[in-house]
């Protein structure tokens, strides 16, 4: 999808007449002329922008001619009188458009690369999102909500998303986001690798995974189910009680300890695999991104419904981050054809979203085509400008302080 098409279709899904319908909370709202209308409010909200709310009011109605901005205050009224659905809508749609068909997207071997993990935003401190999403650590006094998504690691691109209670069961929400294959995007499921980490893989699941058209690639805890524990080293065939037939990779890694992975994909070579299985930290990466650099858990609002706003709305410009960085990547590629490189280089992501969060409100916001194409080219020509290089196979040790990190959470909540 092109960028210019990604904006029609959040503009065209914002100013829908259904969209106010199916997301205000009462009645009677957004029913007489305001200062701030609901597209201009649902348009506000995906401002990338990390400053105070007031701030970015005070900018947005400078940049669209609105005359003065409301307060902080008023906004917050405004928006409690709408749900999350604008947004999810947004994903679910683009998410559709994009997987259609009609555009080429990466593969491998034919597959989509899939992955699913969880992870835990910390919330604003206050009761009502105890109450709601629950907490984590022993003090049961700093506020989580347990996220999990499903996650295209070859094209960046989030195919659904749940934002939950904090003591989420990351195994039934990966049932969830296999359902949600089959049932809304079949084509897809047939043609996926679904990859997963050793905490998911179960006897219930591996049978859920059996009975879908997927294909999944997933690593075993140290002690599973006996005929994958007694498979030899190596590539084996096992057949289990519940789940059927499936095949059972087995190495020993650089500190000596056996890694075992079990799928279905049979017309694989072996060695292959591990690369493959490699390919799930892009999920990790992407939890960075939607933490560190879309600054998800600095939510605008304290209450469940700006909670979920803000969620949704962060994976709406995960997405579009997704087509930004591949446009980007093709000006990139362009320019390079003529040069021997060691290696081929991209759009670096993180001076990719600086520029969309400096100048996406003139190329989304405004609500001026005019503008918004020739905005367009100018910021897909900034994005390319800082590249950095493609390593494949690249790694670090993992360095990771249990201790430091409780305590570096306890001080967070404090």
């Amino acid at each position: 999808m092109l960028p210019e098409r990604l904006l029609e279709e959040m503009k065209d899904i914002t100013l829908r007449p259904e969209t106010v319908l199916q997301a205000k909370l009462r009645v009677e709202a957004f029913t007489r002329n305001r200062r701030m209308d609901f597209a201009s409010a649902v348009s506000f909200l995906l401002d990338m922008r990390t400053t105070t709310l007031q701030t970015r009011l005070n900018k947005f109605f400078g940049h669209n001619g609105g005359g003065d901005p409301i307060s902080q205050q008023a906004f917050s009224k405004l928006r409690a009188n709408f749900d999350h659905s604008p947004f999810e809508t947004m994903v679910r749609e683009l998410v559709k458009e994009e997987y259609s068909g009609k555009y080429e997207l990466p593969l491998w071997n034919g597959y989509h690369i899939l992955a699913n993990d969880g992870t835990y935003l910390q919330l604003p401190r206050n009761d009502t999102l105890r109450t709601e999403f629950g907490t984590r650590g022993g003090d049961g006094f700093c506020p989580f909500a347990g996220v999990s998504t499903l996650y295209d690691v070859m094209h960046g691109w989030v195919l659904d998303a749940v934002i939950t209670h904090a003591n989420m069961n990351e195994r039934e929400e990966c049932e969830k986001h296999i359902e949600f294959l089959r049932q809304e995007l079949p084509h897809i499921a047939e043609k996926s690798i679904l990859t997963a980490d050793r905490g998911y893989l179960s006897a219930k699941l591996l049978e859920t995974l059996q009975a879908s058209p997927l294909k999944f690639l997933a690593r075993c805890q140290a002690s599973f189910l006996s005929p994958i524990n007694n498979a030899p080293m190596g590539d084996s065939i096992v057949t289990l009680k519940r789940g059927g037939t499936v095949r059972v990779i087995k190495f020993a890694l650089s500190t000596g300890e056996v890694e075992t992975l079990v799928t279905n994909l049979l017309d694989i070579p072996a060695q292959e695999f591990p690369a493959l299985y490699a390919m799930r930290w892009g999920i990790e990466t992407a939890y960075y991104r939607l933490k560190r650099e879309l600054c998800v858990e600095k939510f605008s609002g304290k209450t469940p419904n700006t909670v979920r706003q803000d969620f949704w709305a962060s994976i709406v410009l995960m997405n579009a981050v997704a087509v930004f960085q591949q446009a980007a990547d093709n000006q990139v590629q362009d320019r390079q054809k003529a040069k021997a490189l060691k290696h081929p280089y991209r759009a670096r992501t993180s001076d990719l979203i600086v520029t969309l969060r400096d100048r996406y409100i003139f190329s989304v916001l405004c609500g001026v085509p005019a503008i918004t194409s020739l905005e367009m080219p100018s910021i897909i020509q900034t994005i390319a400008r800082t590249v950095s290089p493609v390593r494949p196979g690249r790694s670090f040790e993992r360095r990771f302080d249990r201790s430091l990190a409780a305590n570096l959470n306890l001080m967070s909540c404090l």
